[in-house]
């Protein structure tokens, strides 16, 4: 009896550090992708309409999608072929194994009759294996991120998700660093570092001019 497929696609849209652990199946790179304007990445995020609108009007970000939904297709009907032929082959083995498990029970009940509750309780292990194994998925985990993971993945992993996949497929959506705090206070205070060196630097420069002495 052959087992169900059940195809799961996972795509995860995440900033480029830390990396996802474990690693994806398939990973793609965002940034090449022009950002949206400031105006909008100050007032959204890679769910909004408007958002997601300017990036499809992007020849780049259009011609990733279909890249990577190719690449996808492709990925999944490997997967699935593999455990197809494996569930197949394990499948032949088991029909093998309970035919000469039948053939041993039907003996076994002419010499000891009382062997009929043995066989029942068997019945039911295999009954509760038989459930356990009633679908085999198939995951499939794919990676796309940007700098932050607020905007250009989460937009295009959005898009993405709404690609005409077959019907039997179940895709999951992940915005794994959506809800982080935008790191714009931390650049804000690399600048203000990066100032206050030149400050320093200018100030040395100044008192070292200033107790040069000429004979």
């Amino acid at each position: 009896m052959s087992v169900p497929i059940r195809p799961v696609l996972v795509i995860y849209s995440h900033g480029r550090n830390p990396p996802l652990n474990p690693a994806p199946d398939l990973k793609y790179d965002i940034r090449s992708i022009p950002n949206p304007p400031k105006a909008l990445r100050d007032t959204s995020d890679g769910r909004s309409k408007r958002i997601r609108e300017h990036l499809l009007s992007e020849p780049k970000f259009s011609q990733k999608l279909e890249l990577v939904e190719k690449d996808i297709r492709i990925r999944m009907d490997t997967m699935i072929a593999e455990i197809t032929a494996k569930s197949q082959g394990i499948g032949g083995e088991e029909e093998a194994e309970a035919q000469t498990q039948t053939q041993a029970q039907a003996q076994a009940q002419i010499t000891t009759p009382s062997n009929q509750e043995a066989t029942h309780l068997n019945e039911e292990h295999s009954d509760t294996e038989d459930a356990r194994r009633s679908t085999n998925e198939v995951l499939l985990r794919v990676g796309c991120n940007c700098a932050l993971g607020h905007h250009r993945s989460v937009a295009f992993v959005c898009e993405l998700a709404q690609r005409p996949w077959p019907r039997d497929w179940h895709v999951e959506v992940i915005h794994r660093d959506l809800e982080k705090k935008r790191s714009g206070g931390v650049r804000v205070k690399q600048k203000a570092s990066w100032k206050d060196r030149g400050k320093r630097w200018s100030e040395h420069n100044s008192n070292h001019d200033t107790d040069m002495h000429f004979d």
